[in-house]
């Protein structure tokens, strides 16, 4: 509470913009009487989509500092609403900015942050003989499955961490072939493997 303004905040996630209005309609019929809803959301590993909404409030003073808090603690693919009961005194500016700003904080200090790993998806083709012993050798190093197809040879479509997944794609084909080359190019064709790094992500 700030001179009778009450502030309410929540942290929720979300996976697209689409989530946005449902969400906000059901904090709305939570909050028949409440004056603000100010929102500030992030989404994609890279956050490469921000908005922020200061619903009536001065320019710059709710959606901008809840944002803050969201770039601060690096975090992404989560809505911030803060509902603001207006008290019957204004605050100011820089009054505004700092409630909506701790409110946020509090919100995030109270949540349960959840850690995803986003991994890049790659193609490989593999020979029938060599199939068996690479899809198990998959399984057993925890090495994500996410597909697999059969034409005239084999292929899985694998995922690994995307912030390492060049030097995890060789260390795999080292430890699966117990050969040490220094480029994939000698590892396909050593082992007779087609691999394709896809544009594709997987979030999990």
């Amino acid at each position: 509470m700030d001179k009778g303004s009450k502030f309410y905040a929540y942290a929720i996630p979300i996976d697209s913009e689409a989530e946005v209005q449902t969400v906000q309609e059901k904090i709305r019929k939570e909050h028949p009487k409440a004056r603000h809803f100010c929102t500030a959301m992030r989404l994609h590993p890279d956050a490469s989509l921000e908005r922020v909404n200061d619903d009536g409030e001065p320019s710059g003073s709710a959606g901008k500092p809840i944002l803050g808090q969201l770039i601060k603690n690096q975090l992404t693919n989560v809505l911030v609403i803060v509902v603001r009961y207006f008290g019957g005194t204004k605050l100011g500016i820089p009054g505004l900015i700092e409630a909506y700003k701790t409110s946020t904080a509090n919100a995030i200090l109270a949540a349960v942050i959840i850690e995803r790993i986003v991994y890049a998806k790659v193609h490989v083709v593999v020979s029938y003989d060599s199939f068996p012993m690479f899809l198990n050798y998959c399984k057993q190093h925890d090495i994500l499955v996410l597909g697999e197809t059969f034409g005239d040879q084999a292929a899985l479509l694998l995922g690994f961490r995307k912030s390492t997944v060049q030097q995890d794609v060789m260390e795999a084909l080292h430890q699966f072939s117990h050969m040490d080359f220094n480029s994939l190019e000698e590892y396909e064709e050593h082992l007779s493997f087609s691999i394709t790094f896809t544009d594709e992500e997987e979030i999990r």
